[in-house]
């Protein structure tokens, strides 16, 4: 099995980066091949750059999430909604061959705020949900205020929350194998 990890944040020292590499390590653990996709080398999506092909740093981002067999994405909250990056991502994977369709999605997200991203993951779910993809919805992982549970080099300093996340590498690996087509 191949869990793929993106972020939607594009800070070298998100957050939102060390939660992921947190349950990234988690799967990883539990004997899945696990690698994250950097994002930053990601171009905009543009329907006249599409129409003369899709650039190679998309194709090379699309490639990855082919192989995979779930997506863990972990994205703060901006503006009431999922960052520019994430929805660049999913337009880039929904077109010329929908590879949203069937593909297993878990989304985690936290800030320094006390909202912990519903509103992210509502929107990145529906976006992807609407194109075939399917998203598991529990355990949530939508943590407000990280200072309470992760330290500033993203050591998780709370033993529920590491609790949680070995539910939640647990969970996605018992559903991917259980639907291994999505």
């Amino acid at each position: 099995m191949k869990v793929l990890g993106i972020c939607g944040s594009l800070r070298k020292e998100s957050w939102n980066l060390k939660l992921l590499k947190n349950l990234i390590d988690k799967t990883a653990d539990r004997g899945v091949e696990s690698t994250i996709f950097d994002l930053n080398t990601v171009p905009m999506f543009h329907p006249d750059v599409e129409a003369q092909g899709i650039p190679a740093d998309a194709e090379t981002f699309r490639d990855a999430v082919r192989g995979a067999d779930a997506i863990i994405i972990a994205c703060p909250e901006y503006n009431g909604s999922m960052t520019a990056t994430l929805k660049n991502a999913i337009e880039w994977l929904s077109r010329r061959g929908n590879l949203l369709t069937n593909k297993i999605f878990f989304i985690i997200g936290t800030g320094p705020g006390r909202s912990g991203c519903p509103r992210m993951h509502m929107h990145a779910s529906y976006s992807i949900e609407s194109e075939g993809g399917y998203v598991l919805h529990q355990p949530r992982v939508l943590l407000p205020h990280v200072a309470n549970f992760m330290d500033e080099s993203g050591n998780i300093t709370d033993p529920e929350v590491s609790t949680l996340l070995d539910q939640a590498a647990d969970s996605l690996i018992a559903f991917t194998e259980r639907n291994p087509s999505g």
